[in-house]
């Protein structure tokens, strides 16, 4: 067991404030009695009201439903996305390239790096992705047992990120460590953000390095992004060192937390009913509308939008300067969008889930993020097609901007 997960197992979980009022008013991404399960919490706020008001970390609203999550994504003259974390941290030297920019430099961003990501490029690497996935499964199978987050959730997506964009496995554990650290210690521990943007230096160098490597070698013939991104250009140029080395250290915290999240829930779910893991043996042409249902099912990914003019929603007035957090896994599970929200449906009419975002802000890795776990159910199944909780163990849960599992002790029959 990892040590950051040994040292959370041996904290009791505090107790929620005794009323609905009260554990509204001090919802926070990091309250220690959310980490387990916010859900049947986050129920009984949308119910309580569509507009919720948190004092925490400075007070914050709170959209609850489906319908305000995506009218305000929509509309992101009127949400910014200048601050997407509650609270706000300025860990890099500008702006995070593209998640915090807004308008025209947004949408010439997007233009730049979309084609970075495109089901092309997925479709490329596919092979390799699948063959990391088979090697990490290989490495567990024979010993009957294993940490999955560590062993899989974790590895796969950072084998992924590593192929994609052409970088040595060699650099694995650095980049993890790092993004771990940043995550887990820097970001919720209330470093100073001078203290974070110090820390991050040795990475911004590694992805400068590793641009000037590129860029000696040759980038005819390769499709990595890295090589792309030394071809393209923005707003009619070609991104400086600075831009490039951003817009890779964002894609790289996108890639090694968000999909290592939603691997440990989907995992999860499956670890405790056998007969889906029976139905993706015998029927893994399904595969893909079960990773659709899952990622409904468990919801994930939640950032925060800043207010940059008045504007009113069910009589409650959001002032210029306010924070608002959306919680897009959270509005999966809107019973006025979704029936029976909280089963699992794998024939769903309704696929509108808001798991990748909407809106000119949607998430521009989630054609890997898809093909990634569509290719662990596939290729586990392969080889470990029964598994189950280790007796014994119970998972570490944490809330937080990418909601997950720290472990996840499985046994295989």
């Amino acid at each position: 067991m990892p040590d950051s997960v040994a040292k959370a197992a041996e904290q009791k979980c505090p107790m929620a404030p005794p009323t609905v009022e009260e554990r509204i008013q001090r919802w926070s991404l990091y309250q220690p009695w959310l980490q387990q399960d916010p859900v049947p919490l986050w129920d009984e706020m949308r119910e309580a009201t569509p507009i919720a008001r948190s004092e925490e970390v400075g007070g914050f609203w709170i959209l609850t439903r489906y319908e305000d999550i995506e009218w305000a994504a929509r509309n992101p003259e009127i949400f910014s996305s200048a601050q997407v974390a509650i609270p706000h941290r300025r860990i890099f030297p500008a702006e995070m390239i593209p998640i915090q920019l807004d308008g025209d430099e947004h949408r010439k961003w997007r233009q730049t790096l979309s084609s970075l990501f495109n089901p092309g490029v997925v479709n490329h690497f596919t092979p390799q992705i699948r063959q990391a996935a088979a090697d990490a499964i290989e490495r567990i199978s024979g010993k009957g047992s294993c940490e999955f987050v560590s062993e899989f959730a974790t590895a796969l997506p950072a084998e992924t990120f590593l192929i994609n964009f052409g970088i040595g496995r060699e650099h694995l554990q650095t980049l993890l460590d790092h993004k771990t650290w940043l995550r887990r210690e820097g970001i919720p521990n209330a470093h100073t953000d001078e203290e974070i943007r110090k820390a991050n230096q040795p990475l911004w160098l590694f992805f400068s390095d590793a641009i000037d490597r590129r860029r000696e070698e040759g980038v005819e013939g390769r499709q990595d992004v890295i090589s792309q991104m030394l071809k393209t250009t923005y707003d009619g140029r070609r991104p400086s060192q600075d831009e490039m080395v951003n817009a890779l250290f964002v894609s790289m915290l996108a890639s090694l937390d968000t999909t290592t999240s939603a691997l440990s829930m989907v995992f999860e779910y499956l670890s405790d009913h056998p007969e889906v893991q029976e139905l993706i043996v015998s029927e893994p042409g399904r595969i893909p509308d079960i990773v659709q249902e899952l990622i409904r099912h468990e919801p994930v990914s939640s950032t925060g939008r800043l207010v940059t003019q008045d504007v009113e929603r069910h009589g409650v007035t959001l002032r210029k300067g306010d924070r608002v957090l959306l919680s897009w896994g959270m509005s999966g599970l809107d019973p006025e969008v979704f029936e029976n929200p909280h089963e699992v449906n794998f024939e769903r009419e309704s696929t509108r889930q808001l798991a990748f975002g909407v809106g000119p802000h949607r998430c521009l890795g989630m054609h890997v993020a898809r093909r990634i776990i569509q290719i662990a159910l596939e290729e586990w199944h392969t080889r470990l097609p029964r598994y189950r909780k280790a007796p014994g163990t119970q998972p570490i849960r944490h809330y937080s901007p990418s909601r997950g599992l720290l472990n996840l002790d499985l046994v295989f029959d």
